[in-house]
């Protein structure tokens, strides 16, 4: 494993963890979930699957994420577009002509379908796991309990508030982002044939308390996307771990 630099026309950098074998049939742009970053589970486990299915894999830090660079630059949504597409511009400048495949971890699967709707792109296969499809409705919708009164009081005060979804590392929710997640709305703006015809297949826990599993239903109802519930799992799906890793390399190897 490599430990990678990617700096955006931006600025700004995106830090990454790379692993390609010799001659890959396939390049995996991973993104991981909100609270997450690039020294996640789920990076572990596709570093460790993929090489030897044939496919590399470059994991990136979020804005706002993680323990390097990508910290120093605040979480909005246009900067998270940025780095999917600036490492999917180095994959494509490392390995010419090899195939581009996206595994997206819950945020990461909301950012990466406003990717696939609104920026031009290589890829054609995402796979989505726990997709957050409904992610404004974390931050947004809600407003009932007194933690969301306590977010809304201090977006007021200070400007930004503190949240956290899967890890215990909180990260910076600013104005801006609030704004952000107000108008981002993937289940009205997810268009993926915009930029030619994508496939996407999602996986998800039936008990999942993150993310309601009805909302993952009614969006891939929507977009007629294949999609797998496991029985007993949550959130991180982690007593199924090296069947969703067996899934995502059968749906990158078909076609």
């Amino acid at each position: 494993m490599k430990c990678v630099k990617i700096r955006k026309q931006d600025g700004y950098v995106v830090p990454c963890i790379r692993e390609v074998p010799d001659s890959p049939r396939g390049i995996v742009i991973a993104v991981h979930g909100f609270s997450s970053s690039k020294e996640c589970a789920t990076y572990q486990l596709l570093l460790r699957r993929m090489p030897p299915a044939g496919y590399g894999v470059i994991g990136i830090d979020l804005p706002g994420h993680g323990f390097e660079e990508a910290l120093q630059e605040e979480l909005r949504i246009e900067g998270a577009l940025n780095s999917i597409e600036a490492a999917e511009q180095y994959a494509a400048e490392s390995c010419p002509g090899v195939k581009i495949c996206y595994f997206a971890s819950s945020f990461g699967a909301y950012l990466t379908g406003l990717y696939l709707s609104s920026r031009p792109h290589t890829g054609r296969k995402a796979f989505f796991r726990s997709a957050a499809v409904n992610m404004p409705d974390l931050f947004v919708k809600q407003q009932s309990s007194e933690n969301d009164l306590r977010r809304l009081r201090e977006l007021e005060e200070r400007g930004y508030f503190e949240a956290n979804v899967e890890t215990s590392k909180p990260v910076r929710i600013t104005k801006g982002m609030y704004h952000d997640f107000e108008t981002t709305d993937l289940f009205k703006l997810f268009d993926p044939e915009r930029y030619g015809k994508n496939e996407v297949f999602m996986v998800h826990g039936a008990e999942d308390s993150v993310i309601d599993p009805k909302a993952a239903m009614a969006f891939a109802e929507k977009y007629h996307i294949p999609i797998r519930f496991f029985e007993k799992e949550g959130h991180s799906l982690a007593g199924v771990a090296e069947q969703v890793a067996d899934l995502a390399i059968g749906f990158y190897n078909e076609g």
